[in-house]
């Protein structure tokens, strides 16, 4: 082992100094608190789900009818299926009690393809548009209005670009992924899954579930694997989103930081090449409803569930807030 000799070291511990204390010729060096820490947020990430054991007091109510150019559809937005606890009280997802609505929807019969898509979101004030309606007269309405930073009633400094994803926190939601409107109408965030399952959908067949907004049909999941041919297999439709990789841009205060992890919406990005439906979750093909063909819209497991845009013009009967 070699050592310094004393002498030397005394020489080197000077010379270190006197080049410390001339301040005029260097630089000085950044100094980093090691007790500072990372930029975290103190949302959690959910998805459990509420039980379905309550029994509504409401019978469902669905009337659909046509004109030459319009589909008309009244509801009351109550589901024949088992719903969780809301109204408030121990164990209530939520302190808003169902009621029956009266809502009337009116779309275009054939509806026809917009130049470009429209989103759900609009990034300056919020969920816009809810994006259809099930055969069972309840709403898809599935963009929450919680924009970051989440300090309770909304300000005009909120930054709806990052909007927590109902599906991955928790808002209260029942196990049909659905929950209730300060209004006391029932509405689905995702796949509603009594509804599903009291339809006992094949594997083998395309279902249709119910209409979007601008008047295209809706299917579960399930479509023909050749888009244009109706012998051809039915196979799982696959969504073409993705969760981003690494940590989300923001400061911890105009904008999330922490790692992508599905908390918000905007944590998943689309790739065109990911997946086999567009970034509205729809395709074009034949149906059985529609053996000529048509743009239609599926009902996925994995991100969005529901879609996020509009591949036609929507009906202001779905406007948020109207």
């Amino acid at each position: 082992m070699n050592f310094i000799r004393p002498t030397a070291f005394l020489s080197l511990l000077l010379a270190l100094h006197s080049c410390s204390d001339d301040n005029t010729t260097s630089d000085e060096t950044a100094v980093i608190d090691p007790t500072e820490e990372a930029c975290t947020t103190d949302q959690v990430l959910d998805s459990s789900r509420g039980p379905c054991d309550v029994t509504l007091p409401y019978a469902s109510e669905y009337e659909e009818s046509t004109s030459e150019t319009t589909r008309t559809i009244a509801s009351n937005s109550i589901p024949e299926h088992l719903v969780g606890l809301f109204g408030g009280g121990s164990g209530s997802l939520n302190p808003n009690a169902i009621s029956e609505q009266s809502e009337t929807y009116e779309l275009p019969l054939n509806p026809t393809e917009a130049t470009d898509f429209t989103s759900l979101l609009n990034q300056n004030t919020g969920p816009q548009y809810s994006f259809g309606v099930l055969l069972n007269g309840v709403e898809l309405d599935p963009v929450a209005a919680e924009p970051f930073p989440h300090e309770g009633a909304l300000s005009a400094n909120v930054n709806w670009e990052w909007n927590l994803e109902a599906l991955n926190v928790n808002l209260g939601l029942d196990c049909n992924n659905a929950h209730v409107q300060p209004t006391g109408k029932y509405h689905y965030h995702g796949s509603p899954i009594l509804f599903l399952e009291n339809l006992d959908i094949p594997d083998n067949e395309m279902t249709m579930i119910g209409y979007a907004a601008d008047g295209f049909p809706i299917y579960y999941k399930y479509a023909y694997e050749d888009a244009t041919d109706a012998s051809s297999a039915v196979i799982t439709m696959t969504p073409s989103y993705e969760l981003k990789s690494g940590n989300r841009p923001g400061d911890g205060v105009t904008a999330p930081c922490d790692v992508y992890n599905g908390i918000y919406s905007n944590d998943y990005e689309f790739i065109e090449t990911a997946g086999i439906l567009d970034r509205a979750n729809g395709r074009n093909g034949v149906t059985p409803e529609y053996p000529d063909g048509t743009y239609y819209y599926v009902i996925t497991d994995a991100f969005p569930s529901v879609p996020r845009y509009f591949r036609g013009t929507p009906s202001n009967d779905f406007k948020l807030g109207r």
